[in-house]
């Protein structure tokens, strides 16, 4: 009897055991739900990049499946999941690496693919160059009012990056629009704004860092009333070595803005330099020079030191035969009879001006106004001469003129 009573028992304890092994399957998978799959888009991780190199380019985005139960994977994203590309012991160059990715913060997940599970990387030496700012200046200002020389803070910044990328970029530019401005009135204006990186045809070089990212302008707002726009024109004294000539002269900057009174400005159509003496030389200079600016007459930011630069060149001659004589200053109703009509013209001048010279531009005349309308010898003047000509010697030097009143 006690026998069939322990088996009992024991039989009871069995039934009861798989009952509760059901039970708490049937709560597991009620909570968790059946496992199941679900693929996540994630994006591609770089690690362990050797010290003084970086990527070129961007890493793709990967998609990566992932198993678990049901109600776990229901809400999950790529948050969750880690996908990276170990560069350990990499060098410079381009190769094919295989794709790792790792499931965070989630129990009972798993990673069963990865596509693709290998990406082409391309690895370059880490550059870092500092080029200029600049103001990328757009739109216009309303009438009465006038942009003068604007700054930019910081003047220089860095730009890192792989190689390839860097050697690219030449400047860096802060956009400046006018006319997102306001109602601009006459002060200082502080604009601040991202620096944008670009290349040598003005195109944005994208893919590197800037430090720092953003800078600012600051822009001086004036009356137009007091301010101009002019010419810097170059002052030249002495003559060169005997042979030479000055061919030109410049300054940079070829402008300037200037400030006064509205009477006062309306008398400056140009600003001069100290003179640059080029005595005995014969070869071109380059000198730092002030301006010269009249009473009154203030620079409006800016150096008052420009770069002169006067052309020296070896001083050649031209002839050009039978070039036709006009006569000029006859007016209506005369006629006028010459004793020759065509002459001879000897030219010297700059070796650029000479040689650009055609004979066709060289024009030959004699002026009979004065004195008026009568017979007698005429000089024989040369018009069509430029800048660099030396001297013009013209054969026959004078001619003798009959005039006659027409009929």
């Amino acid at each position: 009897m006690a026998k069939r009573n322990i088996g009992a028992m024991l039989f009871n304890s069995k039934i009861i055991s798989v009952l509760l092994a059901v039970l708490l399957w049937v709560y597991v998978v009620g909570i968790r739900g059946p496992n199941t799959t679900k693929s996540v888009e994630a994006q591609l991780m770089a690690v362990n990049v050797p010290q003084g190199y970086v990527l070129a380019g961007t890493l793709p985005t990967v998609t990566v499946t992932l198993s678990g139960p049901m109600n776990t994977l229901w809400n999950i994203t790529g948050g969750y999941v880690t996908p990276t590309v170990d560069l350990r012991g990499r060098s410079e160059g381009s190769f094919i690496t295989s794709v790792q990715a790792q499931v965070v913060g989630l129990t009972g997940v798993t990673v069963e693919t990865v596509a693709p599970n290998e990406v082409n990387v391309q690895l370059e030496r880490l550059e870092t160059i500092t080029v200029p700012v600049h103001a990328e200046v757009s739109g216009t200002l309303p009438l009465s009012l006038v942009l003068g020389t604007l700054r930019i803070e910081p003047g220089s910044i860095e730009v890192s990056g792989p190689g390839s990328l860097v050697s690219q970029v030449k400047d860096a530019a802060l956009v400046v629009a006018l006319d997102k401005l306001g109602a601009a009135t006459g002060g200082n204006l502080t604009i601040a704004g991202d620096v944008v990186a670009y290349d040598a045809s003005g195109n944005v070089v994208e893919g590197v860092l800037l430090s720092p990212r953003s800078a600012v302008a600051i822009l001086p707002i004036l009356d137009a009333a007091t301010v101009k726009t002019v010419p810097v024109i170059p002052t030249v004294i002495g003559h060169p070595m005997s042979g030479y000539a000055v061919a030109s002269g410049s300054c940079t900057p070829a402008i300037v803005m200037v400030t006064g009174t509205a009477a006062v400005l309306s008398r400056v159509q140009a600003v001069s330099t100290v003179a640059v003496d080029v005595s005995g030389e014969s070869v071109s200079l380059t000198k730092q020079v002030n301006l010269v600016l009249p009473q009154g007459v203030s620079l409006l930011g800016g150096s008052k030191a420009v770069s002169s630069h006067v052309v020296i060149e070896q001083v050649v001659v031209l002839a050009i035969p039978d070039v036709p004589i006009e006569v000029r200053g006859a007016g209506s109703g005369w006629q006028v009879s010459l004793s020759t009509t065509s002459a001879s013209v000897l030219i010297s001048g700059t070796n650029s001006v000479v040689m650009a010279l055609h004979s066709s531009q060289i024009k030959t005349y004699v002026d009979v106004s004065q004195p008026a309308l009568a017979d007698g010898s005429y000089a024989v003047s040369v018009d069509g001469l430029t800048q660099g000509v030396v001297s013009a010697m013209v054969t026959p030097s004078s001619v003798d003129a009959i005039v006659q009143k027409g009929p």
